[in-house]
């Protein structure tokens, strides 16, 4: 009775206020039909009585037994809950660590099978698994390689509880997919042009077949395929995981092409731009373009890896960065002189006749050249027929020597005559032309006979048809230079200078054979220029110095201004014709040439000399808009567009002269029908 009439054995649900006003509210309803049930007759409410009293008798009893069995299906429910806690703690597929502070003090069987006999329990995680550790305090769940497996990392720092997923499958699925991403290259041959100008097209076509044959057979290596798009282009295709292979080899082929194009004297060098990462194929192809690009723009010859995001990766390219035309052909050339130089027993600079300060700053710089590989080196000059600046020059430059100079290792007792330098020189020695490229112009014709076979030439000035008898190993010609002066800065920049640093003469020599040659930086500069000048000036080059060397006589001025007195202005054209019983100097002539220039409306001036060699000298200059290279070619000589010169043999000033105006109006003719 006692439980039947306890409402406190009621579950809950039964104990609230909706359920007992809902009883109770069934409660009246039966007490209200009893007293009805009276009203109409009292046999039929005592039956209505026993009825109800049963029923609400058994509705509670129903009631008591639903509130018991739902105590018991709670009870066991959480039983069960709490022993499937316990056991997916033990028994689910992922690592469970307790920690307290960083001391290991309890780990889930699952975690313990995987580790085998090793017991973690009381280690200091800190000294036993640093990696854990590190990526515990990493909040964005890093994935650590473990017992030989991928696992994700989450720590709640609060409960002092490492968890580690098991990804091992993801990671190695994500990894074959990274290993199969698509990764293209464009493969540009950085100077094939340059090298290949004026080559026979037999040795043109076996260049490129050892190109492409160098390139196919490392790309078969690394599983890549390899496509030849023109002569100077290839398409590079593979997968990530042979990029892999190709980077931890440092893209061998690049120096394996360089070095085997250089023993035929025709030095090559491949830039690569490879690109990986993108799923569009157009993206990926112009991020590779992209890379290329930048190899090229720093200075070539090396391989640029990058996706979109990360940072690129350069292999290669230890050369200082400048634009492909300049740098990387510069830096080819160097690496070859400095081959050709190591393979010779010495080595003879020279320059044209009467030369000046290109022409003798340009040889002092490939004399420092040569010492940097540690090779004797001499300077030809004919001291018989230079000028007051060149003079100068070389009483400096002696001056600067020590008591006992040795020839060839000391610049100053390394100045030395044709005559000197065929008695020193040997079926191994080099001969390096510098500032001109024809035989009839060289200051030792008889040397350059000598060592014809032995020969590099290294000019500014466009190369003539009628330039040397037998084809030079090496030819270095780049007409847009300034000066040849230019040229060797540049070269010298690629060598190693320690324990042979250009000295201040050196460097004051060449910025001088700058100078001269751009008139002061007016003419024909550019970037190249003004980077050689500021080297030269980083490396003591003295300007007060230079305009001490090019200070002239009296009577060198007074010719000058004789010449430019004679002139006539003849349609936009100034010509200056000197007396044909007096020789002048040529730097009297070129700078009378360059004087005259500067007469407004003047667009080309010419001046003609007698030269002391009984040939009649020809100066011409113009501002850009005549060309005066083409006229000077006419006459046997050449240059550039806006400087050019020619000598004339066995002819007067009059008559070299009426040639001159032959060939000016030629090439007015021409321009005229263009």
């Amino acid at each position: 009775m006692k439980t039947f009439l306890n409402i406190g054995a009621l579950a809950r649900y039964q104990q609230n206020k909706t359920f007992v006003m809902s009883v109770a509210m069934s409660a009246l309803v039966a007490v209200l039909s009893m007293v009805l049930a009276v009203l109409v007759n009292w046999i039929f409410a005592l039956v209505w009585l026993l009825i109800l009293v049963v029923m609400v008798g058994f509705l509670v009893r129903q009631l008591i037994l639903s509130s018991q069995d739902s105590d018991s299906y709670l009870e066991e429910l959480t039983h069960r809950v709490k022993v499937g806690q316990q056991e997916a703690v033990l028994q689910m597929p992922i690592g469970v660590i307790l920690l307290d502070d960083e001391r290991v003090v309890w780990v889930n069987p699952y975690l313990q099978e995987m580790m085998g006999g090793r017991d973690l329990i009381g280690d200091v995680l800190s000294d036993s698994e640093p990696s854990l550790v590190k990526a515990m305090n990493d909040e964005s769940h890093p994935t650590v390689n473990w017992l030989d497996h991928s696992f994700e990392l989450v720590y709640q720092k609060d409960l002092g509880t490492l968890y580690l997923l098991d990804v091992s499958e993801n990671v190695a699925l994500e990894t074959n997919l990274q290993n199969h991403r698509l990764v293209t290259g464009i493969v540009s041959v950085d100077n094939y042009e340059e090298v290949t100008e004026g080559m026979p097209d037999s040795e043109t076509s076996m260049l490129r077949t050892e190109v492409t044959g160098q390139l196919t057979e490392w790309a078969k290596k690394y599983d890549m395929y390899v496509r030849r798009l023109s002569p100077v282009t290839y398409l590079l295709m593979g997968y990530q995981q042979d990029l892999q292979k190709a980077e931890n080899d440092k893209f061998s082929v690049v120096k394996t092409v360089r070095d085997s194009t250089a023993q035929k004297n025709s030095p090559l060098t491949l830039s690569m731009g490879i690109a990986y990462g993108e799923k569009d194929i157009n993206s990926l192809v112009q991020l590779a373009q992209t890379n290329l690009d930048l190899a090229l723009g720093r200075g070539g010859d090396q391989v640029v890896v990058k996706d979109d995001e990360s940072p690129a990766r350069f292999y290669g390219g230890t050369t200082n960065p400048m634009e492909k035309r300049t740098r990387v052909r510069a830096r080819v050339i160097s690496q070859t002189i400095a081959e050709l130089i190591d393979q010779a027993d010495q080595v003879f600079v020279v320059g044209h006749r009467s030369p000046d300060l290109d022409a003798i700053g340009s040889a002092m710089g490939l004399w420092r050249f040569s010492q940097t590989r540690h090779k004797k080196a001499f300077v030809v000059v004919d001291e018989d027929h230079i000028f007051s600046d060149i003079q100068s020059l070389l009483r400096a430059v002696r001056h600067a020597d020590p008591e006992d100079p040795v020839p060839g290792e000391n610049l100053g007792a390394s100045v030395i005559s044709e005559k000197e330098a065929l008695d020193r020189a040997t079926d191994q020695s080099l001969l390096i032309l510098v500032d001109h490229s024809k035989a009839q112009l060289t200051g030792a014709p008889e040397l350059l006979n000598e060592l014809a076979g032995r020969l590099v030439v290294i000019d500014h000035h466009r190369l003539g048809e009628d330039g040397l008898a037998d084809k030079p190993l090496l030819t270095y010609i780049e007409p847009y230079a300034s000066s040849t002066s230019e040229l060797v800065t540049e070269l010298l920049q690629y060598q190693n200078q320690k324990g042979a640093a250009i000295t201040r003469l050196e460097a004051t020599a060449m910025l001088g054979g700058i100078q001269v040659d751009t008139k002061n930086f007016v003419l024909r500069t550019g970037s190249r220029t003004f980077d050689a000048a500021s080297y030269l000036r980083a490396n003591g080059a003295d300007n007060e110095l230079i305009q001490s060397f090019l200070k002239e006589k009296f009577g060198d001025f007074k010719a000058r201004a004789e010449l430019i007195a004679n002139a006539e202005v003849r349609d936009a054209t100034a010509i200056s014709v000197g007396d044909n019983d007096t020789v002048y100097g040529g730097v009297i002539t070129a700078q009378a040439a360059d004087e005259l220039l500067q007469i407004e409306g003047v667009k080309a001036s010419f001046v003609l000399t007698k030269r002391q060699d009984g040939r009649v000298g020809i100066s011409a200059r113009s501002n850009g808009e005549f060309n005066v290279q083409t006229v000077m070619e006419d006459l046997g000589g050449g240059g550039h567009l806006s400087n050019a010169a020619t000598q004339m043999a066995d002819v007067t000033t009059d008559e070299a002269y009426q040639e001159l105006i032959k060939a000016i109006e030629g090439q007015e003719a021409e321009e005229a029908s263009i």
